[in-house]
């Protein structure tokens, strides 16, 4: 019944302007989208239905997700373009400013695998951002959606004249953006409090629309719309029995505050449709697809009134022409000046060649979009973004940059039950003599504690140089059939100067001077060991390929690292030479959607008459606490040990669903103390494991059931966070 009223209303509307505006303009309609995260793409499934339904649109008003959504309309796009670009779309890595592991740095990644979270030090002391999320992915793709508009600053010139909503968040009170820098205004539309920093934008601080008027009807009426369509797709207040939880409770507060507004809103749509939202929240961007189909469903059920206001403007006003919304569909633009904004720590200079953009040039939005990624990959900004203006036969690109402070501090947590529970700590002071220099302290808490300190300069260039000092407390175990017989404790202090270069952030080449000193004392031991050290002087190379996909639980690419050291042992004796190889590669092979195989190799070898145990080759376990120790799955953590060792693996790799992970691994190893011997079958040690991973936000969270010919005796390891090596 009420459908068929508003239907009545519509057409007696529609009527009364004909009657009385003969020869004049037919009524303008205004489209009005609610915000509501990941629940407001369910406005493109609505508005593929409008436009079926033949209805010219002539005004666009939006908030939040619905200001994102309305602003792609009123350029050009399609429904069908739209539902295309947003179900392409890599939202977990949008949502968390992830930079797709090629773009990142050596040095980045290296911190990556160690650290789950960075704070900025300031004289105040840790500094906490004002988001979780600073948004530079989020900015770069509204300004890849909006690139057509690029030298649009009144967004009344739009193909459709288009409005969102901001809220002041120094005054409180509620911003109309119709003008300015598009891609900013729906920055600043959707900068949900906490999970996105605030935006600066015309000297005001902005964040989500939707905090004071999530659905803007009354602006798209002031805009001159005589009949208005609204998109709402707010969730409706919970009865008392749901509300049972802290986050129900919170969504109804917030709901509450604005309900009396929306409502008033709601009244002046003629055409009101309210899709289901009862199983989308604000982050379920991993049931887009459902979502958009949900509210083409919903705007059917309304199809009767859609297709009579369609029809009967078509009817009334058979000589009006068509409104047309044509795409202007840039693909590149000739980019002829080049300026920069917020640069105070790294020069224009340096950050060109970061980028590796040519200029002046025709450049397309992901040719920028890139080289700013290689650029926010170096992790010395928060944010990086870019505008275009007209300028005289070109364009000017402005690339603004909103670098990280001098100080950062980083965090990790490593538990296993080994060792049980590490805090791994990181402090870098960059700029501290002179620009792109680098300080750094690490420090790791626990029962293998280490401490390093290193200061690097011109870390942002292919090629950088400094110094290191280590000092590691390791605890090794001595086993027989499987039982710890031996403890013992081992102290490690190493002082290094390097050389590195690196290419394509893929390879990293190294080389240095280092002296080394280490300390072996048993602690409990059922043999009479005496204590010994070593003093050395090594001369080192090294090289280094990573281009996994990601870390943890990679499915393509490959990770090597050859390390061959030159020591020189100072003995009572006198010098004793000797040459370390350490060989490990792992490659990460991708078989279907859902499954990979890695295969990966690991093998030491140590020549010379006198081998210092730091440099004796040890197999077991499943981390990685020293240099010298090749993980394997079956074993104990050092189980086995020779002057040589190799360890083949090969995991099979199931990814279940998200980040959960199922991996069924198998190994074989070898230690031995003479080259002939690697070739005795009869010492091959073979182990097994099924391991269950999870992708946390700290880290792996992994679980194996594991067993090997060594012992035959099944184990099982524990182990939370990235880990401390």
């Amino acid at each position: 019944m009420l459908k068929t009223h508003n239907t009545l209303v519509i057409i007696i509307l529609i009527c009364c302007f004909g009657l009385t505006s003969f020869g004049q303009e037919r009524p303008k309609v205004g489209l009005v989208l609610s915000g509501g995260g990941a629940a407001g793409l369910a406005h493109i499934g609505v508005i593929k239905v409008i436009e079926e339904a033949g209805i010219p649109i002539d005004y666009i008003g939006g908030t939040s997700m619905g200001s994102i959504v309305g602003a792609m309309h009123a350029l050009g796009y399609s429904s069908d373009e739209m539902a295309k670009l947003i179900i392409e779309q890599d939202w977990e890595a949008l949502l968390s400013d992830q930079v797709p592991r090629r773009d990142l740095t050596f040095e980045v990644k290296e911190d990556l695998e160690k650290y789950f979270y960075a704070f900025p030090i300031s004289r105040k002391g840790i500094e906490l951002p004002s988001g979780l999320v600073a948004g530079h992915n989020i900015i770069n793709m509204l300004a890849g959606y909006t690139w057509d508009a690029y030298d649009i600053r009144d967004f009344s010139d739009l193909p459709i004249p288009f409005i969102c909503i901001g809220t002041d968040i120094e005054t409180g009170k509620e911003v109309v953006l119709d003008s300015g820098i598009l891609h900013d205004a729906l920055r600043a539309s959707m900068a949900i409090p906490t999970a996105f920093t605030a935006v600066d934008v015309d000297d005001k601080l902005m964040i989500d629309g939707g905090l004071i008027n999530n659905f803007p009807a009354e602006h798209v009426k002031l805009m001159g719309a005589d009949i208005i369509i609204g998109i709402d797709v707010q969730a409706n207040l919970r009865k008392k029995n749901e509300l049972n939880s802290m986050v129900s409770i919170l969504k109804q507060a917030l709901t509450l505050v604005r309900e009396d507004e929306n409502e008033r809103n709601r009244e002046l749509c003629d055409i009101l449709i309210r899709p289901r939202t009862e199983d989308a929240h604000t982050l379920s961007f991993g049931m887009v697809d459902d979502i958009i189909k949900n509210g083409e469903l919903k705007a059917r059920e309304q199809w009767d009134e859609l297709k009579a206001l369609g029809d009967n403007l078509k009817r009334m006003y058979p000589n009006q022409p068509k409104v047309s919304i044509p795409r202007r569909k840039i693909d590149s633009l000739f980019i002829r000046e080049l300026r920069f904004t917020g640069l105070e720590r790294i020069s224009q200079k340096d950050i060109l060649s970061i980028i590796n953009l040519p200029f002046p040039a025709w450049l397309s939005p992901e040719q920028i979009t890139e080289g700013l990624r290689h650029a926010f990959g170096t992790n010395y900004f928060n944010r990086i973004s870019y505008q275009l203006d007209p300028v005289e036969d070109g364009v000017r690109l402005t690339i603004r940059a909103e670098e990280k402070g001098n100080e950062v501090a980083n965090i990790g947590l490593h538990f296993d039950n080994l060792f049980n529970a590490s805090l791994m700590l990181n402090a870098n002071i960059r700029n501290l003599w002179k620009r792109g220099d680098r300080l750094s302290f690490d420090f790791t808490l626990g029962e293998n504690p280490h401490f390093g300190t290193s200061y690097f300069f011109l870390t942002h260039k292919k090629q950088n140089y400094g110094i290191r000092t280590e000092y590691d407390r390791l605890i090794a175990y001595e086993y027989l059939n499987g039982n710890k017989i031996s403890s013992y404790v081992y102290h490690n202090v190493i002082g290094d100067i390097i050389l590195r270069t690196t290419y394509r952030d893929e390879f990293a080449v190294s080389m240095g001077l280092q002296a080394e000193f280490a300390s072996v004392a048993p602690s409990i031991s059922v043999f009479d060991i005496a204590a010994f050290n070593s003093r050395m002087l090594n001369y080192y190379a090294e090289f280094k390929k990573d281009n996994f996909n990601k870390v943890p639980y990679p499915t393509r690419g490959e990770k090597v690292d050859i390390n061959m050291k030159l020591i020189n042992n100072f003995t009572d004796d006198g010098i004793i030479p000797g040459i370390i190889i350490h060989y490990r590669h792992q490659i990460a092979l991708e078989l279907g959607k859902k499954l990979s195989f890695q295969p990966s190799v690991n093998m030491g070898f140590a020549f010379s008459d006198s081998i210092p145990y730091p440099y004796r080759s040890y197999v077991g376990g499943l981390g990685y606490y020293h240099h010298a120790v090749f993980p394997f799955i079956g074993m104990n953590y050092m189980e086995r040990a020779g002057n040589h060792a190799f360890v083949l693996r090969g995991d099979l790799q199931y990814n279940y669903k998200g980040n959960h992970y199922f991996m069924w691994r198998n190994n074989i190893a070898q230690s031995f103390d003479k080259i002939g011997e690697m070739i005795d079958m009869s010492e091959l040690i073979f182990g097994t494991g099924l391991t269950y991973g999870f992708a946390s936000p700290v880290g792996p969270i992994e679980a194996t059931l594991m067993i090997s010919n060594n012992t035959r005796k099944p184990g099982l390891f524990v182990n939370i966070g990235y880990w401390i090596r």
